[in-house]
């Protein structure tokens, strides 16, 4: 009686081939025991900003931030997808707590709600912190156009979206006047930092808090009531 062949052995040795789509960054699993607390994803972005606000971004290696704020790399690539993840960590980390704190729904009159807008919102991108990262992103913005995008988009515009959904639930309410709210948002913030922000990232000038009011308050009136010269008639009716 014939016996069948033995099946071919297949080699200890051979390995599956894992093949991955071209491009696409492989961030690894983070395992159950390198859970990272809150506490200490903040120490690493906090340390991590600070040298790349020192050194720039091109110039920084992961050895190195690994030498500043220990740990490993496989734990850094696993929490922040490596240099590039935790860059964008960075930037977006201080983009989130100015839009925060855009507190859209605001106590009191149109006056007293846009003026509260405005002090918050000037208090915070004037932070030399905000300031600090601002020049990095317009020293690096033109060699990683993406990196850009990304601050924009994370700070300077979900910061006029949030001021022209209140410029539009006002507008709704008959308490402004028609208008693109879009269009409007930007117009207000701008008309807010261009002065002070402008001084401070060019110049080692400071603005005081009593420079702020005075611009917070001509800005709200601007808006508000214009430029234009009243009619005796229009401010009768006030």
């Amino acid at each position: 009686m014939r016996r069948n062949k033995p099946a071919a052995r297949v080699s200890a040795r051979a390995k599956p081939v894992i093949q991955r789509p071209s491009g696409t960054r492989h961030v690894p699993k983070e395992r159950p025991g390198n859970r990272m607390t809150e506490d200490r994803r903040q120490e690493i972005v906090r340390k991590a900003a600070a040298l790349f606000i020192e050194k720039g971004y091109s110039n920084v290696t992961i050895d190195e931030i690994i030498r500043l704020v220990g740990g490993s790399k496989a734990t850094l690539y696993a929490r922040f997808g490596g240099k590039e993840g935790l860059f964008e960590t960075v930037i977006k980390q201080p983009c989130v707590d100015v839009t925060h704190a855009l507190d859209i729904d605001p106590a009191g009159d149109v006056k007293t709600q846009l003026t509260q807008i405005a002090r918050t919102f000037l208090r915070s991108v004037l932070n030399p912190n905000i300031l600090e990262l601002h020049r990095l992103m317009v020293s690096i913005g033109k060699t990683f156009p993406a990196v850009g995008s990304f601050f924009y988009e994370s700070g300077p515009d979900t910061a006029y979206t949030i001021v022209a959904k209140w410029i539009a639930k006002q507008q709704a309410a008959g308490r402004l006047a028609g208008g693109n709210p879009r269009q409007l948002a930007v117009l207000f913030l701008d008309m807010l930092i261009g002065e002070h922000q402008l001084a401070l990232l060019t110049s080692p000038r400071r603005s005081t808090p009593k420079a702020i009011d005075k611009t917070v308050r001509a800005a709200v009136s601007l808006f508000l009531e214009g430029a234009a010269v009243r009619s005796p008639a229009r401010r009768l009716r006030r």
